[in-house]
């Protein structure tokens, strides 16, 4: 194929983005690879779309259903998101309603370019591939839907985060005011509110003020998602967009939603909108409600500090959300400065025995006459013999029930003191945990909700779809779904963020040397299977494990 077919308008959608639906005439089968011109502008590109891995671009069929890969020189790859297009090749395009918006006026540059991506690495060596990169997000020149066409639905699904009545607000306030978008639903209850039919109408004045209330405006519930009714119920109330605010399950569920709607042929846009307050969403720079959890995380550190202080040998125990992944124990530690053991998930710890915690604690206690420890809800829980019946159980979501570690390291340590040590102590447990997830966001959270909503309708009405909208190096990108659903974001403890926080509390690492050693290869096989360094993290040439103080110990 010449150069000139290749570059042919034909391959181009109307926003100026990769058409992957060219005419049979075009249509090239038998190749692994073609060279297309990713938006035939700007940085004049030439990409391959791996057949293998990704969706034909030339070829005369093709399954939708793989994910969209196109490759570039220098090893630059692009994990795109689908688009209607690629399902319903013949849609019209409709001018974007900003290039009249007055607010707009004044922006140097409307809309993104068409060949703008973010990658996922932004610390690489002088020979590293180009790596990983994600479609930016904001609008588009042509947009896929007609203001009046649109009718809007808004979901929250899980727990409660700070910040999700802000997203809501957000969400409603830029589809009426950026798109003239006059129906919006808001879903009640969350999955099962689609199919029992419980609507809220929202408009830019019922939501005016909802962002300063905690919780969400609209309910939620775990569980009940049936794909079927979800769907149907789409169809019969007739919902062409879908805001979907929830965790890892939720993004799991509104991955199978986009599949089915795919699978019926409807021009519904799918969106997800990533929430959990344990910021163990993969990709993404963090989640929103996370800077609100760990600022107040801080209310409970600081009664915790003030009681243990305040008595001959106190200690004060502050249980903190995260089942598997320990950022917000780590992140409020670090932002206490008076916390002296932090416990997370990632990082196992004995209790007894040389270099364990009660050594640690009577060591701190004799130095300081008190100490504050936090733990993550989900941390220890190998130790939890005498409950393991209970981790069989499972919540309406699927997450396991924990037994409540808190209850029971207090227990332990005030059997260790009373019964081995004969040394009197005080211990104080507090457990903020619903507290801290149901207050209103602050303000850098609520900006954050802003962009991550604004980003999400740009994205809808410019036709892309079955993307969860997210912040990736400090930039607002569209990211596939598989990406965010195939893994957990969790605390690396051979990194340098852990290092400081050690360096912090001046406590030991409760890691044996063969701990570290299998710590330090797991981390250099992920990083060989991402690709770029293995010392992403640190500027001084040392990978994580080296700048780790660790102390060598021994269980006995």
């Amino acid at each position: 194929m010449c150069m000139d077919s290749i570059l042919s308008p034909n391959y181009l959608g109307a926003t100026g983005s990769l058409n992957l639906n060219p005419p049979r005439s075009a249509a090239t089968s038998g190749r692994k690879s073609s060279a297309v011109s990713f938006g035939g502008l700007g940085l004049g590109l030439a990409f391959c779309a791996s057949v293998g891995s990704s969706t034909s671009v030339m070829g005369s069929t093709k399954d939708n259903s793989k994910p969209k890969i196109v490759n570039g020189e220098y090893g630059y790859v692009l994990e795109d998101v689908p688009h209607l297009t690629d399902y319903l090749p013949h849609l019209p395009t409709y001018p974007n309603p900003l290039q009249d918006n007055p607010a707009y006026s004044v922006v140097k540059q409307y809309f993104v370019h068409v060949d703008d991506t973010v990658p996922q690495k932004i610390v690489v060596h002088k020979d590293s591939p180009r790596g990983i990169h994600f479609r930016r997000a904001g609008p588009r020149q042509k947009v896929y839907f007609e203001s009046d066409e649109v009718r809007a639905g808004i979901v929250t699904c899980g727990g409660l985060c700070p910040g999700l009545n802000t997203v809501i607000r957000e969400l409603v306030c830029g589809l009426y005011h950026m798109y003239g978008v006059k129906k919006v639903l808001g879903i009640d209850g969350g999955y099962r509110g689609f199919y029992a039919r419980n609507t809220i109408p929202l408009t830019p004045k019922v939501v005016n003020d909802i962002h300063k209330r905690g919780g969400t405006v609209l309910g939620t519930s775990r569980g009940g998602h049936d794909t079927v009714k979800i769907v149907d119920s789409i169809q019969d109330r007739g919902i062409n967009q879908v805001y979907v605010i929830g965790g890892d399950g939720t993004q799991k569920g509104v991955s199978v939603i986009f599949e089915e709607v795919r699978r019926r042929g409807l021009k519904v846009a799918v969106v997800g909108i990533p929430k959990t307050i344990d910021n163990d969403i993969p990709v993404i720079d963090k989640s929103f409600g996370f800077d609100t959890a760990v600022e107040e995380a801080q209310r409970a550190i600081n009664a915790a500090h003030v009681e243990a202080e305040s008595i001959e040998n106190g200690i004060g125990l502050v249980k903190l959300m995260g089942r598997y992944s320990g950022f917000i124990a780590m992140y409020a530690t670090l932002a206490s400065r008076d916390v002296d053991c932090c416990l997370i998930p990632e990082s196992p710890f004995y209790l007894e025995g040389e270099g364990g915690l009660f050594e640690f604690i009577e060591k701190r206690l004799k130095e300081s006459g008190h100490m504050v420890i936090v733990i993550a809800e989900g941390a220890a829980q190998e130790l939890l013999s005498e409950s393991v019946h209970s981790m069989t159980k499972q919540d309406a979501s699927g997450n396991k029930l924990l037994p409540d570690v808190g209850l029971w390291l207090s227990q332990k340590i005030k059997d260790y003191f009373s019964m081995r040590k004969k040394m009197p102590i005080n211990l104080k447990y507090i457990d903020p945990t619903y507290m801290i997830r149901a207050v209103p966001s602050n303000a850098s959270d609520n900006v954050y909700c802003t962009l991550l909503a604004q980003s999400a309708v740009h994205g809808a009405m410019a036709g892309y779809t079955g993307f969860t909208s997210g912040l990736v190096n400090g930039r607002q990108t569209y990211i596939p779904f598989y990406r965010i659903t195939e893994k957990q974001n969790k605390v690396v403890i051979t990194d340098r963020m852990w290092a400081r926080l050690l360096s912090s509390t001046n406590q030991p690492s409760f890691l044996s040397a063969k701990d570290v050693m299998e710590e330090k290869k797991e981390d250099a096989i992920k990083v060989k299977k991402e690709g770029g360094p293995t010392s992403q993290m640190l500027e001084d040439g040392n990978t994580g494990s080296e700048v780790l103080s660790i102390k060598e110990v021994s269980c006995k």
